[in-house]
């Protein structure tokens, strides 16, 4: 617990303005940089900005972190990055960011509530799927993998996973990978409500077949995609608190 303490003691205001205009500028670089495609947006994809979002909580704490990435956001677009959900864009990484950073440095029980607020809020937004179908007879909930997250946040897993972070030990990146797990898919929820509430009615009223054709084709991908981001991020983040606590 200690060593996390002294990596994020940021006493004073000018050394909290220098890591968030720090963090910022290295976000919107990385925005720019695209990973996978955004399926039903021909020509967005999600950024490798993503693997910075763990990283940031865990070093900065939760409001720090979310202020960086949401600034970082809107200097992306000033270097070139397209916002694409109405200036919404911000949110999900934003919301990320101030989750995990509950989890590591506060209280696990406001992030748990905040997951499930968000996955309530999803499953009753219009154009949304409970139950993906597979074939004629088989079908899957689209938020299975949420669903597996939560429980293993509120889980010993959980507590367990969160300690392998705070201790400086060979066994952090496995810690990092299931706290990064389960903040890419919380970010992955919001992105959904973000997507729905601001592009939904249009790519119906262009496409009717739109929707549930987008989430039958995610339900196989997106656990790819947060599954690759999670290691990404704990790849980067291990060495990052290895190097922060060694220098204290």
């Amino acid at each position: 617990m200690k060593s996390i303490n002294s990596i994020t003691n940021f006493n004073t205001q000018s050394k909290k303005i220098a890591i968030i205009s720090i963090f910022s500028v290295i976000y919107a670089i990385m925005r720019i940089l695209p990973s996978f495609p955004l399926i039903g947006v021909p020509g967005a994809s999600f950024s490798l900005a993503d693997i910075l979002i763990p990283v940031y909580a865990i070093i900065a704490g939760p409001y720090i972190s979310a202020m960086s990435i949401a600034l970082g956001t809107f200097l992306g677009f000033v270097f070139g990055k397209p916002l694409i959900f109405l200036g919404w864009d911000f949110a999900p990484a934003t919301f990320s960011a101030l989750f995990i950073g509950l989890i590591i440095h506060k209280n696990r029980l406001p992030a748990a509530i905040m997951f499930a607020l968000g996955l309530i809020i999803f499953i009753m937004l219009p154009h949304t799927e409970l139950l993906i179908p597979i074939n004629n007879q088989i079908s899957i909930p689209y938020n299975w993998m949420h669903i597996l997250a939560l429980l293993v946040l509120i889980s010993p897993i959980g507590t367990k996973s969160i300690n392998l972070i705070k201790e400086n030990s060979n066994k952090t990146i496995f810690g990092l990978f299931i706290i990064a797990i389960i903040g890419t898919l919380f970010q992955h929820i919001i992105g959904g409500i973000v997507f729905v509430s601001t592009l939904g009615i249009y790519l119906e009223s262009i496409n009717p077949e739109a929707f549930p054709g987008i989430w039958k084709s995610l339900v196989f991908i997106y656990p790819i995609e947060r599954l690759a981001i999670a290691l990404a991020a704990a790849m980067l983040g291990t060495p990052i608190l290895k190097t922060l606590r060694s220098n204290k």
